[in-house]
């Protein structure tokens, strides 16, 4: 089947291809029509899709991208970037390629499908719903939980050479040159390298086996098996290069604590140790043992207690919690690493070091990560030293070196590296001459790190970030060198995402750094206030542009053979489309454009506004027009704010009724709104104080161009901004209307509430983040009566809609209720809605579109003068 001269994948059904062409139809509408521009409607919200980049293959030759839609019939393109092919896969995902050869997808009905790139032919695979080719391409694995679940490896033309049927659980090596599987009641293994061979760990157990774990390397496995139906568990290690199997004797290693048991849990995963000499597994109490809260007896609040009540029934039952434990295999030796008084753990030196810490040690402490104390165990000798006392708890601030040679760690606004051989501590950033702390952080509390990048081979030398750039310095701190030039041309710098997915792997309650080869060109991330996009980085040349414009650009791919390379480019006025590039040196060149069909109606601009707050601070704010905008008439503005808003001047919006949040710029500029995000900084201690100032500025600044109808200027603000919302209506008759979502009303009673989902005081947001009080209720009351929108509810004189979830485990929605019940007893105008079924943000589909709509008829009858709606009526 042909369709504009593009090679197209056979699909299962008809209705499957009538389906296709409405998308082809939608995405690349016949050049050359010119329609009359219409007015972008409700009924019109449909068409619109999301653009999502997938995979290059490894030369470039082949794309592949998603165009995801409201309906959910999303689908899958396959497209070469030299000759005008592209194939189709409705409503495919987890898409790859195996070298230019084939490309493979599940679909939900159909299971896997490889495509031959080379012929056009594909060959489904019915009820497999997981698949990976192995890293020589010559295998794929797939699993198909259907029936008997089946394990098969397949050669990579889709030839089935190998069938496992009852297999419960499977686990690909890091290397992904082999597999290992549990199928009832037998554990084993295949290797996927020239030769396919299985291997039989244990067979004819009475138990199954679960939780596999692969060595890093590949050496060596182990895993958990179910001994009885109470809960017991075994352990087992196995040595793939003498075919050693290893079982741990719980009745001779726990028989001093005989009320521990092996725990499957997976906060104390199982690992084996890089050189394959130690297993880490989690031990945890019998549950008979338990000294488990009794919730039918009297509570005890002790104001001296360390934690609340709440807490220890959230987090303080120790006792129920599994703790870290290793295994010396070979010499058969058994030592819990983690305790009660030291639960937390990252490991260091290949495993060799423990390094533990109780994040409550220092409680009542009013932090969203407490300070804490480090302590390093070394598990060979079992010789323990604290290293540091009243530390950050903050997990960016502690991370390990790839070889576990340094603990690297931000103090006093600078960098350390604790020297596990040496035992000492060197200030590696004494050499750098630009502040390596967050200078623009606007919050109460410990300022952050602009953060660490890595470590080089071999533990080197680390990289570290200013606010523009990236430096290389060594751990002893004698050298520091600057990689970039950021500062110079006001461009920040900071490894693409894409290169390093991860910047750090986990470590249990910590990191590892990711090892950084700087003999290879890196991929950097690049922005300034104007423009974004990416930048290849070199010893020879330092940086140099591969793509910097004034557009947002996302989404970079590098394929892994050659420099082909493909990202997304959008803004508000363009939608997303996704861009081929051959090679370094070659133009940009479009490979897709998503929602074509914009053309076909009238869309809005995006314009930066300039303002400054009252101490002369220059801030930029997110104008966007109306569609179809006419100089000659004036509109009505809608002000929507949180923090930091102009970022989102580039972001292209789908109009959509399924917002979590109700509000959605491009509906509104459709529906002849100008819609205003502008930028607020803050004053500790003076938190919606400053709010007030720079939105009235903001607000003033737009209202001073003449383009808007004074009387009719509304505010919407949720979460933080609701809070914002909540105040700054008792401050100005500036806003017409005005919606809160999720807001807080009263500093005093919020101050006093205990989180839901944590246990903890809710003390920690005012005095060390983003309430940004900086002190206690009781150091400055007046402070917090000077920032509460409940102090000031008599003078609003704005229409406010208000909506909370009643499953909020964030802001408690009493706070929603305090306000409503104070504009209530003041006859105020107010409706507050109430979803029973929602969080801090709305989930359901259904409550979603309830929301937005609500939101746009309360701002069309108090802004546009349109009909009341009966749900406004008196009751």
């Amino acid at each position: 089947m042909k369709i504009n001269n593009k090679r197209l994948v056979q699909v299962e059904s008809f209705l499957s291809r009538i389906t296709f062409l409405f998308f082809v139809l939608v995405a690349c509408p016949l050049l050359g029509q010119v329609k009359q521009k219409k007015m972008l409607q409700e009924s019109d919200y449909h068409l619109w899709h999301t653009l999502q980049s997938e995979n290059i293959s490894e030369n470039g030759n082949w794309i592949s991208y998603k165009l995801v839609y409201p309906n959910g019939k999303d689908t899958l393109f396959v497209r070469n970037t030299k000759l005008d092919i592209q194939y189709v896969f409705p409503n495919a995902f987890n898409g790859s390629f195996n070298r230019e050869e084939s490309f493979a997808c599940i679909t939900p009905i159909a299971g896997l499908q490889i495509l031959n790139l080379k012929t056009g032919k594909s060959h489904t695979y019915p009820g497999i719903t997981q698949y990976k080719y192995t890293k020589n391409k010559e295998y794929i694995i797939t699993y198909s939980k259907a029936g008997n679940a089946s394990l098969e490896i397949k050669k990579s033309s889709g030839l089935t050479i190998m069938k496992i049927d009852n297999v419960r659980e499977y686990k690909i090596a890091p290397q992904e040159n082999a597999v290992m599987f549990s199928d009832g009641h037998r554990i084993g293994f295949i290797t996927l390298t020239d030769k396919l061979e299985k291997t039989i760990i244990v067979e004819k157990s009475e138990n199954s086996f679960f939780n596999l774990t692969w060595q890093s390397n590949g050496n060596a496995v182990a895993f958990l098996q179910k001994k009885d139906d109470l809960g017991e568990n075994n352990l087992f290690f196995f040595n793939l290069k003498n075919n050693k199997l290893f079982e741990f004797d719980s009745e001779k290693l726990l028989n001093l604590k005989s009320d521990i048991t092996i725990s499957p849990t997976v906060t104390t995963k199982l690992t084996i140790s890089d050189d394959g000499q130690r297993v880490f597994f989690g031990v945890k109490k019998r549950e008979y043992n338990y000294s488990v809260i009794d919730s039918t007896q009297v509570q005890i609040w002790n104001a001296s207690d360390k934690l609340l009540y709440s807490q220890r029934e959230e987090i303080g039952q120790w006792d129920k919690v599994a703790k870290l434990a290793v295994w010396f295999p070979y010499e058969d030796k058994f030592k819990q690493i983690t305790s009660n008084q030291l639960p937390k753990v990252i490991l260091a030196g290949h495993q060799k070091f423990a390094i533990t810490f109780n994040p409550w040690q220092y409680e009542p402490q009013y932090k969203q990560q407490g300070d804490i104390d480090l302590s390093l165990t070394d598990l060979i000798s079992g010789d323990s030293i604290r290293i540091l006392a009243k530390h950050s708890g903050n997990k960016n601030h502690t991370i390990i070196s790839p070889e576990g040679n340094f603990i690297t760690y931000f103090k006093d606004q600078k960098w350390w590296v604790y020297d596990m051989l040496k035992k000492i501590h060197i200030n590696c950033s004494a050499n750098i001459n630009q502040p390596l702390f967050d200078q623009n952080y606007n919050s109460a509390g410990e300022v952050p790190a602009y953060g660490i990048l890595g470590w080089t081979k071999n533990d080197s030398s680390l990289l570290l970030y200013d606010q523009f750039d990236i430096w290389e310095v060594s751990p002893d701190g004698r050298t520091a060198k600057r990689l970039t030039h950021g500062r110079e041309k006001n461009i920040q710098f900071r490894i693409a995402k894409q290169q390093h997915e991860n910047f750090k792997t986990e470590n249990y309650n910590g990191f590892y750094a990711v090892e950084i080869d700087l003999d290879h060109a890196l991929i950097l991330q690049a922005k300034n206030n104007e423009k974004s996009g990416y930048f290849i980085w070199n010893k020879t040349d330092a940086e140099k542009p591969l793509v910097f414009n004034k557009m947002k650009n996302s989404y970079l791919m590098k394929s892994s053979k050659g420099e082909s390379y493909i990202f997304q480019q959008q803004s508000y006025e363009k939608a997303p489309s996704l861009w081929f590039k051959k090679d370094k040196k070659s133009s940009n060149r479009l490979i897709v454009q998503s929602n074509r069909q914009q053309k076909d109606f009238y869309w809005g601009k995006a314009e930066k506004i300039h303002y400054s707050n009252k101490n002369g601070t220059s801030l930029t704010g997110a104008l966007f027009y109306p569609a179809n905008y006419n100089p000659a008439k004036k509109y009505p503005l809608i002000v929507s704010i949180y923090e930091l808003k102009s970022q989102e001047f580039y972001q292209y919006v789908n109009p959509t009724l399924y917002s979590d949040t109700g509000f959605n710029v491009t509906n509104y500029t459709a529906q002849g709104y100008f819609v205003l995000c502008p930028d607020i900084i803050y004053e500790i201690g003076n938190p919606v104080i400053s709010a007030v100032d720079c939105v009235l500025s903001a607000t003033q600044s737009v209202i001073d161009k003449g383009i808007i109808q004074k009387d009719k200027i509304g505010l919407i603000g949720h979460s933080f901004g609701g809070y914002e919302t909540n105040f700054i209506i008792t401050q100005t008759n500036l806003f017409a209307a005005a919606v809160s979502g999720a807001g807080v009303a009263d500093l005093t009673s919020w101050y006093l509430t205990i989180g839901w989902n944590t246990g903890t005081p809710e003390i920690w947001r005012f005095e060390n983040q983003q309430w940004r009080m900086g002190k206690s209720l009781f150091e400055d009351k007046q402070a917090y009566s000077r920032n509460s929108p409940l102090e000031f509810a008599q003078n609003i004189q704005t229409p406010l809609l208000s909506w909370t979830g009643k499953q909020d485990r964030q802001v408690h929605w009493h706070q929603s209720i305090e306000f409503y019940l104070a504009l209530r007893r003041l006859q105020k105008e107010h409706i507050l809605l109430v979803y029973p079924q929602e969080k801090h943000v709305i989930m359901n589909p259904k409550d979603q579109e309830d929301l937005s709509n609500h939101i746009k008829q309360w701002f069309d009858y108090h802004l546009q003068n349109k009909s009341l709606p009966s749900w406004v009526s008196y009751k």
